[in-house]
């Protein structure tokens, strides 16, 4: 029972012993804090991943893809803290925002578990929290409105959630657990029911960041310092879909009428697909352009989550390849900030920055690749699986509008390598002059990278079932 709840501990643990130390003004031993955290509690987490799975207390879920959908969340949250490393260290209390992420990253692994309702609210609104807060650091007129922005859109959603708990509690009295309320609620389908089916999904649609919910997104990954956007962008998402699978697929909504469940998750993943992969082709900003690439991404999962059950690991492999490469994308991001002061942020401002910086440039490149799909990364078995699941269950044109969109999508990540190897900048340009290298953030961009091309390459070694057997949900 105490190994379910381990890896979150050593999180908060982590969390706690950054704060002291930053009150202390030790930020260096701060930051190392809470990467400590983060580490252990993936290390805990995937020995909890090799026991069958089970329900603790009917507040979290652990053992097989429950715990090592954990050991994902918190190893992205220990690289991205650790390629944040250089940032931390001069950010004012960078030892607290190094604590909010290793918090953010345990509400983040409780939400992905949770095994309570009750418990899944708490936990997104801890990340919530923390994600105001990380958007806010910034401190420019951009980051503080994008971060406001969020908060007020951040607690419609929450009120949504609760308007729906309120309408399970109010019927089904007794308990939050999933498997009270949905041994209780059977196959009912009244008006109640469906009204907190509506009202939960919206909510959890919020926080994933799928059209139309989706605006908060663009303001705050473009805005908040790279560096937290590359948690934000993909630990969160990750969390909340794991959840949105659990809760729509295998617990409290898994018996209403399977095609009223399709239909409503798969609008939004049509909406997000076409508006992600069509919106970004108008991007000049590279992290803006990463904004809409997310909201495309969400698209191709929801396209599982409509499936149902049957596409869980599928869509489990697809955002954790989303995720690490969404986070590489930001850190890029922060060090090419690092080393052209002057870069205004643009896909043009990256121009010859891959001849330049080599290993930067192929990072980039695997990013990109793994968010448009292609061989060899993880994001192609991500969408392989997905869409080949779409059309075993015959929604073979629901396979066919991700497939488009991944190839409309090709339009801005192609401008990204474009821009990386065959532009020049200008010679008047000062963005070259004054800069330093980010050695940990372009660490952490070559160990996404490495991982990235790993889980790409690993089916053709030990087969497909060798990879999905690590994220298998019994």
């Amino acid at each position: 029972m105490l190994l379910a709840f381990a890896p979150h501990i050593a999180c908060v643990l982590g969390a706690a012993a950054a704060v002291a130390s930053d009150a202390f003004e030790q930020r260096r031993a701060a930051v190392t804090f809470a990467v400590a955290g983060l580490v252990a509690g993936a290390a805990l987490a995937f020995v909890a991943s090799a026991r069958a799975p089970e329900l603790t207390g009917d507040v979290v879920l652990s053992g097989s893809g429950f715990s090592a959908a954990v050991a994902v969340i918190c190893a992205i949250g220990a690289l991205v803290v650790l390629g944040s490393w250089r940032h931390l260290l001069r950010a004012e209390s960078g030892g607290g925002l190094a604590a909010l992420a290793a918090v953010s990253v345990a509400a983040a692994a409780s939400a992905a578990t949770a095994a309570d309702i009750l418990v899944l609210l708490i936990a997104l609104e801890a990340m919530a929290i923390c994600a105001y807060a990380l958007v806010w650091s910034a401190k420019t007129s951009a980051s503080v409105e994008a971060a406001v922005k969020y908060f007020v859109q951040g607690a419609i959603a929450t009120g949504l959630f609760v308007l729906g708990l309120a309408i399970l509690f109010g019927l089904y009295g007794g308990s939050t657990g999933y498997v009270w309320i949905r041994g209780v609620i059977g196959t009912e389908t009244g008006p109640p029911v469906t009204t907190a089916f509506v009202l939960i999904a919206a909510a959890l649609a919020y926080k994933i960041g799928a059209f139309p919910f989706h605006s908060w997104a663009l303001d705050v990954f473009e805005t908040a310092p790279p560096q937290f956007s590359a948690l934000l962008a993909g630990v969160p998402k990750l969390a909340a879909v794991v959840a949105m699978l659990i809760l729509f697929s295998r617990s409290i909504f898994a018996g209403l009428d399977p095609a009223y469940n399709f239909w409503v998750f798969a609008s939004l993943a049509v909406l997000s697909m076409v508006f992600g992969a069509t919106g970004g082709l108008l991007q000049r900003s590279y992290t803006r352009m990463l904004a809409y690439s997310g909201v495309a991404q969400i698209g191709y999962a929801l396209v599982g989550v409509a499936i149902g059950a049957v596409a869980m690991t599928p869509v489990a492999l697809l955002v954790t390849a989303y995720a690490l490469a969404a986070a590489g994308a930001f850190l890029a991001a922060g060090v090419v900030r690092a080393e052209r002061p002057g870069w205004d942020g643009t896909i043009g401002g990256l121009a010859g920055i891959g001849r330049e910086r080599p290993i930067l440039g192929v990072g980039v490149v695997v990013m990109m690749f793994s968010l448009i799909g292609m061989p060899l990364t993880a994001g192609f078995w991500g969408k392989f699986l997905v869409f080949g699941v779409a059309v075993s269950a015959g929604y073979w044109w629901l396979a066919l509008i991700g497939v488009t969109a991944s190839v409309v999508s090709f339009g801005y990540y192609g401008a990204v390598l474009r821009a990386l190897y065959f532009d020049s900048p200008f010679e008047s340009e000062p963005q070259a002059e004054g800069g330093e290298r980010d050695i940990p953030s372009l660490v952490a961009v070559t160990l996404i990278a490495l991982l990235v091309v790993a889980i790409g390459t690993v089916p053709l070694v030990v087969g497909l079932q060798g990879l999905l057997g690590f994220l298998t949900f019994a």
